[in-house]
């Protein structure tokens, strides 16, 4: 299982500012390939594509739509394909 997240190296700021969920590209249960874009993300006005880093199904959506969350946390969780 892969954990998707941001880690503070990836994030736009030095500041601990929160991230924000602003749309999930895919659901739980959706089959996704490595490079897909699959959650749009704003940290401190800065808004980012976050692509699926392999090929899975998305098992579990960690952080929802419009939550606010730090660097490190598990935004989804996905079951790579064999």
């Amino acid at each position: 299982m892969i954990e998707l997240s941001i880690t503070q190296d990836e994030w736009p700021t030095e500041q601990q500012a929160d991230g924000m969920v602003v749309q999930w590209k895919a659901s739980e249960g959706d089959t996704v390939e490595q490079g897909q874009v699959i959650v749009e993300i704003v940290i401190v006005k800065t808004t980012m594509e976050v692509p699926s880093p392999a090929n899975g199904v998305i098992r579990e959506i960690c952080v929802t739509k419009d939550k606010l969350f730090k660097p490190g946390t598990v935004l989804a969780r996905i079951e790579e394909a064999d």
